[in-house]
C-alpha cells in the first residue's frame, strides 16, 4: 500500500513538470534561448517560434515578400488576437508576452515584458 501512495505521487509530479515544461513558448527563459542563438548565429527559424508558442497563444504581425519574412511575433498565454489583448488592457490587467522580431524568416532577438497597446504600431 505504502508504494502505491509512493507511486502515485511521483507520478503526479512527473506529470505536473510535464505541464510546465510545456507552456515554456511564452517565457522569459525562451526568450533567452532565442538571444543565445540569435548571439551565435544559430538563428531560431519563424515557423520554429511559432510551433513553441503554440497556435493558441500567437499573434503574428509578420509578412512574407519575395519569400523573405520580417515582423514581429507576440505570443500571449491565453490571446491569439489584437483583440483580446486590448480588452484584457482595458480591464486594466497588465499583459507579458514574448516580444520577437522576425527578419529573414529567422528570429533575431526576442524580449519578455508588459505588452501594451504601443506594441501594435
Amino acid at each position: 500500500m505504502n508504494f502505491i501512495k509512493r507511486f502515485s505521487l511521483a507520478t503526479v509530479i512527473c506529470l505536473l513538470l510535464l505541464t510546465v515544461v510545456s507552456c515554456g513558448g511564452v517565457s522569459e527563459s525562451y526568450a533567452n534561448k532565442i538571444n543565445d542563438a540569435a548571439e551565435a548565429k544559430e538563428y531560431i527559424e519563424y515557423e520554429d517560434v511559432c510551433k513553441k508558442i503554440g497556435e493558441k497563444n500567437l499573434i503574428d504581425f509578420t509578412a512574407e515578400v519575395l519569400t523573405v519574412r520580417g515582423g514581429v511575433v507576440i505570443g500571449v498565454k491565453g490571446c491569439n488576437t489584437w483583440d483580446e489583448i486590448e480588452d484584457k488592457i482595458d480591464e486594466g490587467k497588465t499583459i507579458k508576452g514574448l516580444y520577437v522580431v522576425i527578419a529573414n524568416g529567422k528570429a533575431v532577438s526576442a524580449e519578455y515584458r508588459e505588452i501594451t497597446t504601443k506594441d501594435k504600431q
